[in-house]
């Protein structure tokens, strides 16, 4: 059976992370004098740059001599535009990354080692999953912010036109066959342009990887040092997300190398259904002007989720890292991140705040849903997707699957060239 964990258990189970350890951090170093400015690179919609200009008022606030920038820079070219600053030593002093990517940049050491400017117990503060998401070999090379994940988002009014009902509990969540006969009910009665679509990008191919620990698959072996050999569910997996665009299910700028903001599509009414995280949810509100709701992730043989989230990293080009990790402890305190995942709409990565009945401000039915869906992201998926080399399987993921979706290339031949690669990676690791 495959392992799940929710925001409970990880507390208790360590994924590699010491217990024991105590909550307090260290006590910043003397700030400079003299002004220092900052700059943080990001990606987000409004209600995250709200955020994140909010805390960054309350610092500037205590340290007047500090000025911190945001640079927002598009989500579809972040990681290459950062990695681009970074061959030329003109990063930022501060850069946002999701869980997946953090471990090739402390391979690199193009993020700072943050252990010189926290405790040694820092760490018992976070959920254990997200803790060894930002350790490689034992020292921390980002401090995490907050975590997210996936459910279904559904415009109740065209649902309801259409004569469908969403499920209303986790164990009635549509299976695989239930969901496509749903989506070609909508397209058959011309409910929308196309019935759905997923909210993934390049950067984001481990959201594919819901579907494929939901068909009972997965790419690694259990101990992730091989791949997962001629999976037969590898392959049915790949068929069953290449008939959405064989189909005509999903719109054709949805793959995984376009940048079509699904949440667009959705707001506007061109789609009636749309798989997306819960930070969409002030935009949607904002936006949508029909009554809409989110109900569960299909399913197949099991239930699986996606550990989504970010942290905060210090690169390597900073010239004041000392001040940066300051406020980087500063973002990540637990009144600072009640406050960040409350307006935009994530959730807490602080054993403190899990569980602790935290008040969201816009459609708090909806974000239980999302509580819920948790409760079911397969530990190993997690495992796999936070190994530093990650970086190096999900380019490729990302080409293959691409070349199914738009190009029509087999799914055998996708999985075939898929193992191919990840054979290559591991032999070289």
């Amino acid at each position: 059976m495959t392992r799940t964990f929710d925001r409970r258990t990880i507390l208790k189970t360590g994924l590699g992370v010491s217990a024991g350890l105590a909550v307090s951090g260290r006590v910043s170093r003397g700030l400079a004098q003299s002004p220092v400015k900052l700059t943080m690179a990001v990606w987000g919609g409004k209600a995250e740059l709200d955020a994140y200009n909010q805390v960054i008022t309350k610092y500037q606030a205590v340290h007047p001599n500090v000025s911190i920038r945001l640079d927002v820079l598009p989500s579809g070219q972040f990681y290459q535009q950062i990695d681009t600053k970074l061959a030329g030593r003109q990063a930022p002093d501060l850069f946002r990354a999701t869980y997946q990517q953090v471990g090739r940049y402390a391979m690199s050491k193009a993020a700072v080692d943050l252990s010189q400017y926290i405790d040694p117990n820092y760490g018992a503060a976070f959920t254990p999953a997200v803790w060894s998401a930002v350790t490689y070999q034992g020292k921390p090379y980002a401090l995490p912010h907050h975590t997210d994940t996936f459910a279904l988002f559904y415009n109740a009014d065209l649902l309801d036109k259409a004569g469908v009902a969403v499920p209303t509990s986790l164990d009635q969540a549509w299976t695989w066959d239930q969901f496509t006969k749903v989506a070609r009910l909508l397209k058959e009665k011309s409910i929308g342009s196309y019935p759905f679509a997923m909210g993934w990008s390049a950067n984001a191919v481990h959201r594919w990887m819901i579907f494929l620990y939901q068909h009972g698959g997965r790419l690694l072996s259990e101990d992730l040092k091989s791949p997962q050999g001629g999976s037969p569910a590898l392959v049915e997996t790949i068929a069953w997300t290449q008939s959405w665009f064989k189909d005509g299910l999903v719109p054709p700028s949805t793959s995984l190398k376009t940048a079509e903001p699904t949440q667009n599509l959705f707001a506007n009414g061109t789609i009636p259904m749309m798989l997306n995280g819960n930070w969409q949810i002030p935009f949607v509100d904002q936006q949508a002007k029909f009554k809409w709701g989110v109900t569960y992730l299909p399913r197949d043989v099991a239930m699986a989720d996606d550990m989504g989230g970010t942290c905060m990293a210090v690169s390597r080009d900073s010239k004041n890292p000392d001040i940066a990790a300051d406020f980087l402890k500063f973002l990540v305190n637990e009144e600072n991140m009640r406050e960040y995942v409350s307006s935009a709409q994530f959730l807490p990565v602080r054993t403190s705040l899990v569980g602790s009945g935290l008040r969201f401000p816009l459609r708090s039915d909806e974000m239980k849903v999302f509580i819920e869906q948790t409760k079911t992201i397969p530990e190993h998926l997690v495992g796999t997707v936070i190994m530093p080399t990650w970086g190096k399987f999900a380019s490729k993921l990302t080409d293959e699957l691409d070349l199914a979706f738009t190009s029509g290339q087999s799914p055998e031949q996708t999985a075939k060239n898929i193992e191919a690669h990840v054979k290559g990676i591991l032999l070289s690791a």
